[in-house]
C-alpha cells in the first residue's frame, strides 16, 4: 500500500473560512493540530499570485518537489492570526514500506528541526506527543491519510498560466 502525501501541519486554532479562502482544507484535525494538504503547484501558484518570491530556510538533502515558498508562512500567519506561527511542512513517498520522507517544522521564521528530519520529529517540535504503542504520525491519524486530495491538481494548470 503506498502513502503518497505533502501536506502543511499548522498548530494552533485555525481560522477555517480564512483558510478556505485560500484554499486551505484540512484533512485531518487532532488536538489542536491541522493537516492541510498542499503541493510545490500550490505554494508556487500563491507564491506567484502574490509576488512574493522568498524562500523558506530548509535544507539542501529536500525533496526536488517539496513545497520551498516562504509564502506557505504567511498563509500559516493569516489563517492562525499570529505572527509567529508554528508549522510544518510534511511529505512523503511510500509504497510497500519503501520510500522517503521530508520534513520540517518552524516556530515562525525560526527552523525547528534539523537537517534530515522525519515526520515525527516535526510533529513532535509542534507538540505531538507520542504513545507507547502510537508514534506521532499515527496519533494524528496520518496513517489514514494516504494521498493528497484530486483538487490540488488544479494548481498545476494555474501554474501554467501564470507562467510558473
Amino acid at each position: 500500500m503506498s502513502h503518497e502525501v505533502c501536506a502543511l501541519v499548522v498548530a494552533g486554532p485555525v481560522d477555517t473560512q480564512r483558510a478556505l479562502s485560500v484554499d486551505l482544507r484540512a484533512a485531518l484535525v487532532h488536538d489542536g493540530i491541522s493537516v492541510f494538504p498542499v503541493n510545490h503547484y500550490f505554494s508556487a501558484y500563491w507564491a506567484a499570485k502574490r509576488g512574493n518570491s522568498a524562500l523558506l530556510d530548509l535544507p539542501e538533502d529536500i525533496s526536488l518537489v517539496f513545497p520551498t515558498e516562504a509564502v506557505l508562512r504567511d498563509l500559516v500567519r493569516e489563517i492562525t492570526g499570529t505572527d509567529g506561527p508554528r508549522f510544518a511542512i510534511i511529505e512523503t513517498n511510500y509504497f510497500g514500506g519503501i520510500g522517503d520522507q521530508w520534513a520540517v517544522a518552524f516556530d515562525g521564521e525560526e527552523r525547528l528541526t534539523p537537517d534530515q528530519a522525519s515526520v515525527n520529529q516535526a510533529l513532535a517540535a509542534l507538540g505531538v506527543r507520542a504513545t507507547p504503542d502510537r508514534d506521532e504520525f499515527d496519533v494524528i491519524g496520518l496513517d489514514r491519510f494516504r494521498s493528497n486530495p484530486d483538487y490540488l491538481d488544479a494548481y498545476v494548470q494555474l501554474c501554467e498560466e501564470l507562467g510558473v
